[in-house]
């Protein structure tokens, strides 16, 4: 039996269907290189304000389309298997933060004959301060996939659907709280986490 999806979740899901990919289309033809045939262009480099609001918009994005997969899967109820080598470049998995296990140094009594950890010595830093665009370009085309092949997306979240590991976190996302949404926003944000908890939980065998 397929789950019953709420007719406020329908409109929701088509409008920001829509929504989020004519606005990664946008950011994509704004960040990414333009490339000609002599040379091939290096990422843009973005000061780390703009950085950081493109990781959010790209933040709120994934969490969405992850949301909005899961309650269309479940109301199609079980589908076709994936196609063998189909190869998708969004995780539709949810993942866990990794934990920060931080050690007091004078709980580690070799702290100081430690060598430093690795990273890119301050002299050598970029001295203009901005930050390469290529990790968020690479979330952006992940994003940008899911649009063009919507139909295997689908495929593997039915699939995903029916394992006994569940795609989505329980917690609702940071994402969906970020000061720069509505009241509004965040309520229907809040409002598609929780359908999808309840689609995804949802047994349509």
């Amino acid at each position: 039996m397929s789950f019953p999806v709420p007719a406020r979740m329908h409109s929701l899901i088509s409008h920001w269907w829509s929504t989020v990919q004519s606005a990664v289309a946008d950011m994509l033809a704004r960040y990414a290189p333009v490339r000609d045939a002599t040379e091939q262009a290096a990422p843009l480099r973005l000061s780390h304000a703009e950085a950081w609001a493109v990781r959010t918009a790209i933040g709120i994005f994934e969490a969405l389309v992850r949301r909005m997969l899961v309650v269309m899967c479940a109301e199609y109820g079980p589908m076709a298997a994936l196609p063998e080598g189909a190869k998708l470049l969004f995780r539709i998995d949810e993942c866990p933060p990794v934990p920060v296990i931080r050690r007091a140094p004078a709980a580690d009594p070799d702290y100081f004959l430690k060598a430093p950890s690795a990273g890119v010595p301050a002299a050598d830093r970029p001295a203009d301060g901005l930050v390469s665009a290529a990790p968020l370009l690479k979330r952006l085309v992940a994003l940008a996939d899911v649009f063009e092949n919507g139909d295997l997306y689908l495929l593997a979240m039915s699939a995903r659907l029916h394992a006994p590991l569940k795609p989505l976190l329980a917690p609702q996302p940071k994402a969906f709280t970020d000061p720069a949404l509505s009241p509004e926003q965040a309520g229907n944000m809040q409002h598609l986490h929780e359908v999808a908890l309840d689609a995804q939980s949802h047994d349509s065998s």
